[in-house]
């Protein structure tokens, strides 16, 4: 027995003063690992304090990030001490770093920061004399800093080194200039993401002929690319193409995209007085048309409603076999115009599922709405996302209709059989942000439009709506909806808080 005491007493758990450091016995690898996660390099730095063993792990990480930073209003006056401040702490870091291989490196300054000539140079040959496989050099903009002029800021030219690469699979620049003396050549990249750039179409088919395996493109106010020809890039499945044009003086310029291989194409943001001409996308599957223009200081209302239609209308027809379609507000509206003038758009029968970002189910968008369904005849899935905080201005105001009241439920019933198609296969529709008031609409009018799909809708199965905001009124929204009869015996209503995707 007294030896069976002595046995438990040696076998006793260690106090909490003399536990073992379980992530300290960890192997290196995984530790770095773990490190590797920290959103900044310096805070990986910052580990070297725990133990020696741990002094020189960071320096083996394969991840190395410098993110923004917001500049201190005491450097506002005197940017040069802040980015040579900054550079210094960057220089000292990669001088201490240990390992022969990266796997990401990413460094991102105020775009009004980056005049720093040989110094990104040596920061981009650390990266690439060590295999980077993903590159980030993003530079966004500081607009409160004094003297801050967009217009003059030209970017970080890339160096000629940089052209040739046979590792970086992943690319990232922002407010970066590509202007190769050459050739490109980077055999293995895949995801390719360019903004702020003066990017001509030279420089960009260069790019393209120089990324045999390239599959995803971003081009983010690339402002100087007026045609994009993807028709030898086979790989390329995705390009997104986001347009900010407020600070340059466009006329009616036209950007040509031709992607036979294109499986995703999004087409976003401000295009000012742009038009995009969308050719050969006989293979996308889903499309999103999210941009909006803008109406010239004289042109004529009519004039502009008009061209508006047709650059719509255009690249609904140019993406008609696209399974899935999003459309964002502006376009939703300017299709509201056009149902006002008997406009019909060509049908699609490869659509599937229709997702539509509106800030109210109001007049302006109520006709679009109706179009778009009547021109989807094998539609499953419907997707209204309500977001009163879309920044998209009104195309046109409710006062364009003569009587407010004619979209309600007379109006749904007499599109019955126009809408014959779309009520024989409709399966899903999901309601999301629903709240008991909305700007410039009320739930009535969302109640109307339910309601006609429940009564008509033979296939239905599920109604979901989501949204936190409805609070109280969630029981007033049920019994509304419960109570209208259905079509399909097999449709029921669900109601969620948040959208599941």
């Amino acid at each position: 027995m007294v030896g069976a005491k002595k046995k438990n007493a040696a076998t006793k758990q260690p106090t909490s003063n003399t536990k073992e450091d379980r992530i300290s016995s960890l192997p290196d690898e995984i530790i770095c690992h773990i490190l590797s996660f920290l959103p900044s390099t310096l805070q990986a730095v910052r580990t070297s304090v725990l133990s020696k063993r741990w002094r020189l792990l960071w320096t083996y990480v394969p991840n190395i990030t410098f993110p923004l930073k917001f500049v201190p209003l005491i450097f506002y006056y005197d940017l040069k001490e802040y980015s040579e401040r900054e550079a210094r702490l960057i220089d000292k870091t990669l001088k201490t770093y240990s390992s022969s291989k990266i796997k990401k490196f990413c460094i991102q300054f105020s775009a009004d920061l980056i005049d720093l000539g040989p110094r990104m140079d040596s920061w981009v040959q650390f990266a690439v004399g060590r295999d980077v496989e993903d590159l980030t050099l993003e530079f966004s903009l500081n607009n409160s800093i004094r003297g801050f002029d967009i217009a003059k800021c030209y970017g970080y030219s890339l160096p000629q080194f940089f052209y040739h690469n046979s590792w970086l699979r992943n690319l990232k620049a922002d407010f970066c200039q590509f202007v190769p003396d050459g050739r490109v050549s980077w055999s293995s990249l895949k995801d390719l993401s360019i903004g702020h750039d003066t990017l001509t179409d030279e420089v960009m088919q260069n790019i393209l002929d120089g990324t045999p395996v390239l599959q995803s493109l971003k081009l983010l106010s690339c402002n100087r690319i007026h045609r994009l020809d993807l028709s030898l890039n086979s790989h390329l499945k995705k390009l997104v193409m986001h347009e900010a044009v407020a600070y340059v003086k466009e006329d009616d310029t036209v950007v040509e995209i031709a992607g036979p291989h294109l499986q995703v194409l999004e087409i976003m943001g401000f295009w000012f007085k742009k038009k995009c001409r969308l050719m050969n996308m006989s293979s996308l599957i889903r499309a999103t048309l999210d941009f909006e223009v803008e109406r010239g200081l004289h042109e004529k209302r009519n004039d502009f409603l008009e061209k508006s239609r047709n650059i719509v209308e255009e690249c609904l027809d140019n993406v008609h076999h696209a399974r899935e379609l999003k459309l964002g507000s502006w376009c939703i509206q300017v299709l509201s115009t056009s149902r006002m003038v008997n406009v019909l758009l060509s049908p699609s029968l490869s659509r599937k599922c229709l997702i539509l970002d509106v800030d109210s189910f109001s007049n302006q968008y109520i006709p679009g709405i109706a179009s778009l369904l009547c021109c989807s005849y094998n539609l499953h899935e419907l997707v209204i996302n309500i977001c009163p905080d879309i920044t998209c201005k009104e195309f046109y105001a409710d006062s364009d209709f003569s009587n407010s009241d004619d979209f309600g439920e007379n109006y749904w019933k007499s599109q019955k059989i126009i809408f014959s198609h779309l009520l024989l296969n409709l399966k899903t529709v999901k309601i999301s942000k629903l709240m008991k008031r909305e700007r410039g609409c009320s739930l009535e009018r969302v109640f109307t439009f339910l309601g006609f799909l429940l009564k008509n809708a033979s296939v239905l199965e599920k109604m979901v709506l989501y949204g936190s905001r409805l609070g109280r009124d969630v029981l007033f929204v049920a019994s509304k909806l419960l109570s209208i009869p259905r079509r399909s015996p097999h449709a029921v209503v669900l109601f969620q808080k948040k959208l599941m995707t």
